[in-house]
């Protein structure tokens, strides 16, 4: 049996994601993690990494560092698309899969239907001008059209937000989409979001023999509804076709002909005239169109067509309509054959909601460690390095055995397993140390940082003996006593690790804090 799965699945799922972190009382905690301070066999080739019990208890062992999420750290983006000049862009339409419109196809220099400009505007494609290339960047707003930009190349383009210049979620590579206007990282307007817009109409049929008309008639006062048509060789009423536009001199903005009598050369007129007009003359002459009439629920859209070889090429709004649920299209003129649709928006119009209209389905998490001071206030060493980061979700605070929350858990947490020590000789950094022997140790670790007289261990196996010696591998065989030993903040293989990066090595130093950015696709 025929179905879809809507693309705005992906798009509920990232919203609720996101929303979860901004709930007053959250009934679930993340924190973005660090880890990973020893060599890869190969250090500019991070090893790769699985979705595996065994490969996610490597990631517990590794972790010695983590920080909280909040509202502010998360947010739904989109992958960027900068305006590039002489590019094809899709247009949007309403009979088109939302993954086609968001999607690039490079072998036809296509992109998606939406850009982020110079000046960090983001906009919607509504019209492409035929598939031209785009030769004119969109600027501005535009709020006085409620957002709609017409540009000297043909295209019409949809203003949607303006990304501040603070936002921490705009890179390179991608750029946030809100959810409202009310969103704090962007300026809009509620009045670009017009429910039932109707500002694109796309041929369907371009038909043929489809003509402009000059129309000379007598001259006329105003208030005349019958226009007697002089028969010249540039105009004859039996040229000239009844439902067709009419413009000129003394003629009203959206007349048209309602009807042509043959017999007596007189054209009737929708709209009574305006002022006097008319004569034999080139500044009198009228002109006859094909009619572009939309028949539907909202305000009356004017639209004029461009006519190539006798077919229809192109419909241009002139006028943009508002309240459109329905429209039906219908041409008028000389030829035959020609059809056309029009495109409406989603309910509220575009804009209303731009990260479903851009199909955000993605989110970015970006945290700063190093915000109170490098270490955290003491928490994460300074002289360390990481090599991997990811998401943790709902871990549970050590030796317990329900998900910590917002009452339980720290802003900052030490993964790591800390042993304070009687004075003696230093060891290493990244140094295996042990209790035991080293071919089977009782406990064992790795030196991730110390002080005089505590050390902090990754990777550990096995079980501390207080007032047994600490021996190192290489810069301490002989060894500390173990005074007191210290747990990690939260049980080890608790809670849910939903996302890990391996990197190239990021040497932490005094000073310095690192900003953490991933992407979550649903």
């Amino acid at each position: 049996m025929p179905s879809y799965t809507s693309k705005k699945l992906a798009f509920n799922n990232a919203e609720q994601f996101k929303e979860s972190f901004y709930e007053p009382e959250p009934t679930t905690i993340g924190y973005v993690f660090i880890g990973n301070h020893l060599e890869y066999v190969n250090e500019d080739s991070p090893d790769t990494i699985r979705d595996t019990v065994a490969d996610e208890k490597t990631v517990w062992d590794n972790m010695y560092a983590a920080k909280k999420i909040t509202g502010n750290d998360v947010e739904l983006v989109v992958p960027r698309v900068d305006w590039t000049s002489n590019t094809k862009y899709r247009q949007f339409d309403d009979t088109t899969e939302l993954s086609i419109l968001i999607s690039a196809n490079t072998s036809l220099n296509l992109k998606p239907m939406y850009i982020i400009n110079s000046e960090r505007n983001v906009y919607k494609c509504l019209c492409n001008n035929v598939s031209a290339n785009s030769t004119v960047e969109p600027l501005s707003k535009n709020l006085a059209a409620n957002g709609n930009i017409a540009t000297d190349d043909g295209f019409l383009w949809k203003y949607m937000y303006n990304i501040k210049p603070s936002s921490k979620f705009l890179t390179e590579t991608w750029m946030p989409a809100p959810i409202s206007n009310q969103a704090l990282e962007y300026s809009s307007d509620e009045r670009t979001a017009v429910d039932g817009e109707l500002s694109k109409i796309v041929m369907t049929n371009q038909g043929s023999g489809y003509t402009y008309q000059n129309v000379r008639v007598q001259t006329f006062a105003t208030g005349c509804t019958k226009l007697t048509v002089l028969n010249t060789a540039d105009s004859n009423v039996f040229n000239i076709a009844a439902n067709t536009t009419i413009t000129g001199t003394g003629i009203p903005g959206g007349s048209y002909i309602e009807s042509v009598i043959n017999a007596n050369s007189v054209i009737v007129l929708s709209t009574a005239t305006s002022s006097s007009g008319g004569g034999n003359t080139l500044a009198a002459v009228l002109n006859s169109a094909p009619r572009i009439y939309v028949n539907g629920n909202g305000t009356t859209v004017v639209a004029s067509p461009r006519i190539n070889s006798g077919k229809i090429e192109k419909v241009t709004v002139t006028t943009i309509g508002e309240g459109y649920t329905k429209a039906n299209v219908f041409i008028y003129g000389t030829g035959t054959n020609a059809t056309a649709r029009a495109v409406l928006p989603t309910k509220f119009g575009h804009t209303y909601n731009a990260a479903r209209e851009l199909g955000a389905s993605n989110v970015m998490v970006a945290v700063r460690l190093g915000e109170v001071d490098s270490t955290e206030g003491g928490i994460i060493s300074t002289d360390t390095s990481f090599r991997q980061y990811g998401l943790l979700r709902d871990p549970y605070k050590y030796g317990q055995i329900a998900k910590a929350n917002t009452t339980t858990s720290n802003s900052v947490v030490s993964q790591t397993t800390n042993l304070t020590l009687i004075a003696g000789a230093n060891y290493d950094l990244n140094e295996f140390v042990y209790q035991g022997t080293v071919s089977s140790p009782t406990f064992s670790g790795y030196v991730h940082a110390f002080t005089a007289n505590q050390i902090r261990l990754t990777r550990t196996e096995g079980t501390a003996s207080v007032g047994g010696l600490l021996k190192g591998l290489t810069n301490n065989p002989t060894g500390r006593t173990v005074v007191s030993i210290g747990n990690p903040e939260f049980q080890p293989e608790t809670g849910s690790i939903l996302h890990v990066e391996n990197v190239t090595k990021v040497q932490r130093t005094d000073g310095q804090a690192e900003n953490i950015k991933f992407v979550i696709k649903f």
